[in-house]
């Protein structure tokens, strides 16, 4: 997993997150800093704090920085998901922490994120109160708002097979399949192997958030 988060003057919401996501040893941590943050103290001390913390959780070498120039919308964008796309774990999992830092930062970041393919991306972001935390799966919400996949999403929370989700819905089994590898792409659905067959189709959690969004009937999942 690829952690990314802006860090502002205060690391205690970035520390929390990576405590109550468990940390491990093979994940990466992207740290969105504005070009020159070296002159601010405060942030200087938060780093390096949270260094200090990263030594019991993975490794100090984990971090990795990327400084921003402070400008143009769309250049900050690019530069933080052309590094994003650098540092992606082979997992291609994320979580954004977006509970400090610029403001700039926070934005420009959610947007490099909304732009990537083929990944999964949570975002979490703490109550300034330290009361709690809101979380929520990006991915589905990226996903195009399509009918027939709602169908085909019913269909499976239903517990029906391909075949007959094909027959439910009007398409040929074949077409439930393409539609299928397209929505897996949105971490919508899952396959579900034999050895190196796929022998169903289970919904994950981002297809439940994609019907609640775009369901009708079934959003009372």
């Amino acid at each position: 997993m690829l952690v990314v988060f802006p860090l502002g003057f205060d690391e205690k919401f970035i520390v929390r997150a990576l405590i109550r996501n468990k940390l491990k040893k093979e994940d990466k941590l992207l740290a969105v800093l504005p070009e020159g943050y070296e002159k601010e103290e405060r942030t200087i001390t938060a780093l390096k704090n949270l260094r200090g913390l990263l030594k019991s959780l993975t490794s100090e070498d984990s971090i990795t920085i990327v400084e921003v120039p402070l400008g143009s919308g769309e250049d900050m964008v690019l530069t933080i998901r052309e590094e994003v796309l650098r540092h992606i774990t082979p997992d291609r999992e994320i979580l954004a922490v977006l509970s400090g830092g610029m403001r700039a930062l926070t934005v420009t970041t959610l947007a490099a994120l909304s732009s990537l393919q083929d990944v999964s991306v949570r975002v979490e972001s703490d109550f300034e109160n330290l009361a709690g935390f809101i979380s929520f799966d990006l991915t589905p919400i990226l996903a195009p708002a399509d009918i027939r996949w709602v169908r085909i999403l019913c269909a499976l929370y239903k517990g029906k097979s391909v075949r007959k989700t094909a027959e439910e819905i009007g398409m040929s089994p074949a077409t439930v399949s393409r539609e299928l590898q397209r929505m897996m792409s949105y971490n919508l659905v899952h396959p579900v192997r034999a050895i190196t067959q796929v022998v169903r189709y289970e919904i994950t959690e981002g297809g439940l958030f994609y019907l609640k969004l775009y369901g009708g009937d079934c959003t009372e999942v």
